[in-house]
């Protein structure tokens, strides 16, 4: 095992990220010019000038990654940025993810609706299945791990049992078949939860009062068991030869964490690391397209970057001034100066393109002459005379875009807004931080723009898409736009799949033209990988090419994921 990896990468890291950049060439796929709804914008293939042919089976890889690490359980995994990590381990009840408006049978063989107001659902529990303690996985292993997002401590996950939806009774109603009860409609328990929630082992948790003190390796169903890790440098898992999906096509897999970007790749570059799961800066995608060693991916990841207002500002609490601030805002020139073209604009607002969630041909207009006509009419004047609009009662401001300095293309972004918003004589400055500061300036409300990233747990869940409204700031919007509220409320109250998503295409309407955020772009997904170590990735909708379904034989990999054997014509 390579752990003592990466000490002398920074300096080649330098000179591979700061290298010229070069255009990309539109590399996506429209083969539904209208949406995404199942047919995504990114194509899935090799980006490299030749598509090698490396071996299907290795018995050993090791695969940067950039998150902290700690225990492999849903109370340390904290995030959306490495759930796939989780995933290697534990299983769900329908799988790939939410992200695809369907799912299919995984620890559980069927899920159903058995009611016709969509409040109760059933969910047959697969036999055979073993943890990797060698014991039998049971519907009580279901039951357990519901109650106890339940009812337990806060995660990740919770929110889809705890808030959205609220599910109130988990009961066994067989000794193979599980009941979910919820007080209000939950028509996609079958497209959103059932895919979402990993299935924890009844017997390793029920004595443990604190979920998040737990240190000891996550016993699971999935096809890998976690054997060794230590915190913040890696985890090494082996194949759990009894899953029940087949053996794994890699015996090991270790995970070490690194966090700079430059020395991921610099690390992937000399060999010490076989994969790099973490997304390729789009100026690197000419500079290694040749390289004999490595590959070039794209896969649809459903990530994206957008910049967040702070809404508790009373100032921004006013959906006309957001309306014309979503004006002056032209994506296409981010994607196209900042991540030289491979990436879809933002334009097309939240959620992201290529979920099947989001309505069809939805634009957000850039039109800074009207822009400047709006700011005019609601009071935004030069007052002073220094070139730069003041706040209704003509008091100057400059507002500040903050962003982490270990995100150059944020900055790079940053800096161009900074730029747009001037056009319309709004005065602002980047405010470039490390990752701490960054961190617990927008926790705090100490900002008034912020450029990050966010997942497709953020971006293409519709459930998750109604649970930020369970935040201070958007209960804000909710409580001084009565619209907005009826849109909210429409959507609880709908008992069909139907009825709920048709309510969801009218809050997208609305969100679109009063914006709680502003999306800026939505990356191609772009991932490098050494093809002679191991060369069998596959393209899952959300998750890229790391993921768990790239290591399974083809049979469990139907329904989950689809090849990248094909090279991308650019």
């Amino acid at each position: 095992m390579r752990r003592s990896l990466l000490r002398g990468a920074s300096a080649v890291a330098l000179a591979l990220c700061l290298a010229a950049p070069s255009s990309a060439h539109d590399a996506r796929l429209h083969a539904n010019p209208e949406a995404g709804n199942g047919s995504p914008h990114t194509a899935a293939g090799i980006l490299s000038t030749v598509n090698n042919q490396g071996p299907k089976t290795a018995d050993s890889l090791t695969i940067g990654i950039w998150n902290t690490a700690a225990n492999i359980t849903t109370y340390t995994i904290g995030n959306s940025w490495n759930d796939w990590v989780l995933y290697l381990a534990l299983d769900k009840l329908l799988e790939p993810s939410p992200y695809m408006s369907k799912g299919r049978s995984w620890l559980a063989t069927e899920v159903v609706q058995v009611s016709e107001d969509a409040r109760i659902w059933e969910a047959e529990i697969r036999q055979g299945v073993k943890w990797h303690d060698g014991t039998d996985m049971t519907a009580e292993d279901v039951v357990f791990t519901y109650n106890l997002y339940l009812n337990g401590p806060a995660n990740r996950w919770t929110h889809h049992v705890s808030d959205v939806p609220r599910i109130e009774t988990i009961e066994l109603v067989s000794p193979t078949r599980v009941r979910f009860t919820a007080p209000r409609p939950m028509p996609n328990f079958d497209l959103v939860t059932a895919p979402e929630l990993p299935i924890m082992q009844k017997k390793q948790w029920e004595g443990i009062e604190d979920p998040r003190t737990m240190t000891d390796p996550v016993i699971g169903t999935g096809p890998y068991k976690l054997v060794e890790y230590k915190a913040d440098e890696f985890y090494r898992f082996e194949a759990h030869e009894e899953f029940w999906g087949g053996a794994p096509t890699v015996k090991e897999l270790t995970l070490v964490m690194i966090k700079d970007p430059q020395t991921i790749f610099a690390a992937l570059k000399s060999g010490e690391i076989d994969g790099a799961a973490r997304a390729l800066p789009p100026e690197m995608v000419a500079q290694w397209k040749d390289d004999p060693n490595i590959e070039i991916a794209q896969a649809p990841t459903l990530w994206g970057t957008w910049m967040q207002m702070n809404l508790n500002d009373p100032v921004f609490n006013n959906r006309d001034l957001r309306n014309t601030l979503s004006l002056a805002i032209n994506p296409e020139e981010m994607v196209e100066r900042v991540m030289l073209g491979r990436a879809q604009s933002g334009k097309h607002g939240w959620p992201h393109l290529d979920s099947t969630w989001t309505k069809p041909g939805l634009e957000v207009p850039f039109d800074a002459e009207a822009a400047k006509a709006g700011f005019e009419t609601l009071g935004f004047v030069d007052a002073n005379g220094d070139g730069y609009r003041d706040l209704p009662d003509g008091t100057p401001f400059d507002w500040r875009i903050v962003v982490s300095t270990n995100q150059p293309l944020y900055v790079r972004a940053a800096e161009v807004m900074v730029e747009q918003f001037d056009a319309v004589g709004i005065k602002t400055h980047v405010e470039a931080v490390d990752a701490a500061t960054f961190n617990s300036l927008t926790t705090d409300g100490n900002y008034e723009f912020s450029i990050s990233e966010i997942t497709p747990h953020g971006l293409a869940d519709q459930d998750q898409y109604m649970q930020f409204y369970s935040s201070p700031q958007m209960k804000t919007l909710l409580e001084s736009e009565p619209e907005r509220l009826a849109l909210y409320n429409e959507w609880w109250e709908a008992d069909s799949r139907e009825t709920r998503q048709d309510a969801h295409f009218k809050l997208q309407e609305y969100e679109l033209k009063y914006p709680s955020r502003f999306m800026l772009w939505y990356p191609d997904g772009l991932f490098a990988y050494n093809w002679k170590a191991y060369d069998n990735y596959a393209s899952s909708f959300g998750y890229g090419i790391f993921h768990k379904y790239s290591f399974l034989p083809e049979a469990g990999r139907i329904g989950t994921s689809d090849s990248i054997d094909q090279l991308i014509a650019e």
